[in-house]
């Protein structure tokens, strides 16, 4: 598992982008649900920077 802490915003949405398109490329439903936590995780990360970044 990358560590998404230290990746850029630019680099996580990339990441984000890639994951999104394996996920709708896979019929596997356990790989599916792996895949879709992860893009949680970036997108939760992608929110606490963007709200740090508004103070």
């Amino acid at each position: 598992m990358a560590n998404y802490y230290a990746m850029s915003v630019s680099e996580l949405e990339a990441e984000r982008d890639r994951l999104e398109a394996k996920m709708m490329a896979s019929n596997d439903t356990a790989e599916i649900e792996l895949l879709s936590q992860d893009i949680e995780g970036i997108e939760d990360i992608l929110s606490e920077r963007d709200s740090m970044a508004e103070d």
